[in-house]
């Protein structure tokens, strides 16, 4: 579906789901998708509606926090009446946070300032069915070899002041063409890393070692392939040291780390630089704010 002249109300949904049963975001026909399962939701209202624009392409098994998404539809809906109907009609995997008035042609897309995703690593002599969803289980076998004994924390499988210093060497902009999948073909590999921190026992949790990056823009796989380099480095299979050359224009994707397990990665939220309010066209300033991240 196009946006067609007659859809004249822009509609912008921030919203969570886990990435688990879905075949990534983008629709696909035969394949169950966010945005499939978002248009369907849309349908079941009743309304007519355009496409709906996602901010972030998350791959299959992906998990988001605060995904942005915006479409037009045909009649004026009250932001609450969005959220309480979208909600009413999407499977419990999905949820919408809030909604807000936009310009009909608004795409979040060509608007993000950064976007946040953070990466779970969970390490213990067991595995916890209770966070397997959301977390890369490492078990005792490959991990650090300069611990005799292995406890409860984090650092009794990963060297954690290695994973920071590596870590140090993707701040600022670089060529991350060996940090994406194959078959991303994209020109323009240069990207720019705000943050890129390591965060042991994350939420309380000895066991857990959260990854967490904030960048301008991001290709097919690229958090993934950095957060397996991290958990590479802490292993002792790659050096700090090695992580400079990954970034050079003649690097290739042998010399980085393996590709992390999709499961274990969440966009958290996405900062859009500017958001068009209803009635604003892309030329004109707006004061408007974004729809509320959880």
């Amino acid at each position: 579906m196009g946006d067609k002249p007659q859809f004249m109300h822009g509609v912008c949904v921030c919203l969570g789901y886990d990435g688990t049963g879905f075949h990534g975001w983008q629709a696909q026909p035969g394949l169950r998708t966010v945005q499939g399962m978002l248009e369907e939701a849309i349908d079941e209202m009743g309304i007519e509606h355009g496409a709906v624009r996602g901010c972030s392409r998350t791959d299959a098994g992906v998990h988001a926090l605060g995904q942005i998404a915006s479409f037009a539809a045909a009649i004026e809906v009250p932001p609450d009446g969005w959220t309480s109907g979208l909600n009413a009609r999407l499977p419990e995997d999905i949820v919408v946070h809030d909604t807000q008035a936009c310009y009909r042609r608004y795409n979040p897309r060509f608007h993000a300032a950064h976007k946040r995703y953070r990466y779970l690593v969970r390490c213990g002599q067991q595995r916890d069915p209770l966070i397997r969803k959301q977390a890369w289980q490492l078990g005792p076998k490959g991990m650090r070899k300069d611990v005799e004994r292995r406890g409860v924390r984090i650092d009794d499988y990963l060297d954690v002041a290695a994973m920071k210093a590596a870590a140090a060497h993707f701040l600022g902009t670089h060529d991350f063409h060996a940090f994406r999948q194959s078959g991303d073909q994209r020109e323009i590999v240069v990207r720019e890393m705000f943050e890129v921190n390591v965060l042991p026992e994350w939420n309380g949790r000895p066991d857990l070692i959260a990854l967490e990056v904030v960048g301008n823009s991001f290709m097919k796989n690229m958090v993934r392939i950095m957060a397996g380099t991290l958990v590479d480095v802490g292993r002792g299979w790659l050096s700090p040291d090695d992580v400079p050359a990954m970034l050079q224009q003649d690097a290739d994707r042998s010399q980085a780390g393996q590709t992390a397990p999709a499961h274990g990665l969440t966009l958290v939220e996405i900062e859009l630089a500017r958001f068009d309010g209803a009635g604003d066209a892309f030329d004109r300033p707006t004061a408007a704010t974004p729809p509320r991240r959880p």
